[in-house]
C-alpha cells in the first residue's frame, strides 16, 4: 500500500513492502475483511463505526445465552500483526474446530464452548494498513520505524513506548505517515491524559459498544520481544490476585510446551499505577470490567534474548494458550466476583 503525506510541500510516497507470510498468518486488513464478510457462519459480525481514515470497525460475536461474557481484542497497535492473526485463528477455531494451520486446540475449544465471546480482530485499522503484514525475523529497529511513523523530513515521530510522558498526539499533516502506535487522526491508540474519554474514535466506539453488555473481562493482545502479561495496575486490589493466578497457570501451560513466559510485568505490593491512562483504565471505569493486557512475540532477530526463535505458528499458539488461561478463569467467574466487589454489579 502506498502512503502519501498530507499537504503539497512534500511529494514523498512510502510504499509498504509486501511480506510473504504463511496462510495461517492472517493479518492483512483486506484479507481479514474478506474472511469476515464471506466466511463467517457461526459468528455474527457487528459493524460498530468507522476508523479515522474510514475503515470499518468490527466485532465478531459468538453468542451463548446464559454463559459468561468475555472479549478478546487484537490490533490495538498496527505494528503488532501477530495479534490480528491470532484473533483470526481464534475465529477460525470457533468456525471450524481448527486453527488456520488446520491444527486442533481441543482444550481451548472446550472452554470456548462455555462462554459468550466478543472478538475484535483489528482495533486500529489505520495503524494496521500502514505496516507490513509481519515483522518475523526482522530487527526491532525496523519495527520501531513503523511503530512511530515518519515526519516529513524523514525522521521518526518522537514516540517512546516506555516513556513516563509519551507522545499522546502527532499532527498527521506534519507526517509522511503516523505509525502503528497511533490511529489515523494522530492520537495514540493506547495512552491518554484522562480516563474520561478517548480521543481515538476507534477506542471510544469499542467502549460504547461493550458498555452495558455485562462483559466480565477483556483480553487485549499486544506484541514485543517476549511473552508476558501485565498486572492490572489501574484496577483495584481485588483484581491483582487474579492476574497472579493467570501467571501461575500460564507458566505451567507454557512450560509444558517448552516455551518461555516472563514474570508478571508491573506487579508489586501494591502494584504502582502509571502516571497516564492506558485503555485498560478507560474500559475498566466505563464498562465495569477487568481489562488484561498481554504481550506476545514478534519473532525479532538481532539479540540473544530472542533465541531460541519461535516459529510463526508457535507465536500464534502462544497467544491461543494465553487466551485459554484467560477463558478458564472467566468460566470460574473470577472476573465476575471481582467486578461485583468493586462495582456492586450482579
Amino acid at each position: 500500500m502506498p502512503i502519501t503525506p498530507t499537504g503539497d510541500d512534500s511529494p514523498t510516497t512510502i510504499r509498504i513492502p509486501q511480506i510473504a507470510v504463511p496462510e495461517f498468518w492472517l493479518s492483512n486488513f483486506g484479507k481479514i475483511q474478506n474472511y469476515l464478510r464471506r466466511r463467517l457462519t457461526a459468528g455474527t459480525l457487528h459493524d460498530i463505526g468507522t476508523s479515522s481514515l474510514g475503515y470499518p470497525l468490527q466485532v465478531v460475536e459468538y453468542e451463548r445465552p446464559g454463559c459468561v461474557k468475555l472479549g478478546v481484542f487484537g490490533g490495538t497497535h498496527g505494528h503488532e500483526p501477530g495479534t490480528n492473526a491470532s484473533c483470526m485463528n481464534l475465529i477460525h477455531l470457533l468456525e471450524t474446530g481448527r486453527d488456520l494451520a488446520n491444527e486442533p486446540h481441543d482444550d481451548l475449544l472446550r472452554l470456548l464452548e462455555q462462554v459468550h465471546l466478543y472478538i475484535v480482530p483489528c482495533v486500529n485499522p489505520d495503524g494496521r494498513t500502514v505496516c507490513p503484514d509481519s515483522f518475523y525475523c526482522q530487527a526491532m529497529q525496523n519495527v520501531v520505524v513503523y511503530s512511530n511513523g515518519l515526519q516529513k523530513d524523514g525522521s521518526q515521530i518522537p514516540y517512546d513506548c516506555e516513556a513516563t510522558e509519551p507522545c499522546y498526539y502527532f499532527d498527521p499533516a506534519d507526517a509522511i505517515f503516523v505509525g502503528g502506535q497511533f490511529v489515523g487522526s494522530g492520537y495514540a491508540a493506547n495512552r491518554r491524559l484522562t480516563d474520561e474519554h478517548s480521543d481515538a474514535v476507534e477506542v471510544q466506539a469499542l467502549i460504547d459498544f461493550v458498555r452495558d453488555r455485562d462483559i466480565d473481562a477483556i483480553f487485549d493482545l499486544h506484541a514485543c520481544g517476549n511473552n508476558f502479561a501485565i498486572q492490572t495496575r489501574s484496577h483495584e486490589a481485588p483484581y491483582w490476585p487474579i492476574m497472579r493466578e493467570w501467571q501461575t497457570r500460564a507458566e505451567a501451560l507454557f512450560g509444558a510446551k517448552g516455551r518461555a513466559l516472563r514474570e508478571l510485568f508491573g506487579d508489586g505490593d501494591p502494584p504502582e499505577a502509571p502516571g497516564f491512562f492506558f485503555n485498560a483504565a478507560l474500559f475498566h471505569k466505563h464498562a465495569q470490567l477487568m481489562f488484561i493486557a498481554y504481550e506476545g512475540r514478534q519473532g525479532y532477530i538481532g539479540h540473544r534474548v530472542n533465541i531460541p526463535m519461535p516459529t510463526e505458528w508457535e507465536i500464534i499458539d502462544d497467544y491461543l494458550g494465553a487466551i485459554e488461561v484467560f477463558v478458564g478463569l472467566g468460566i470460574e467467574e473470577q472476573y465476575a466476583k471481582a467486578n461485583r466487589e468493586v462495582f456492586g454489579t450482579q
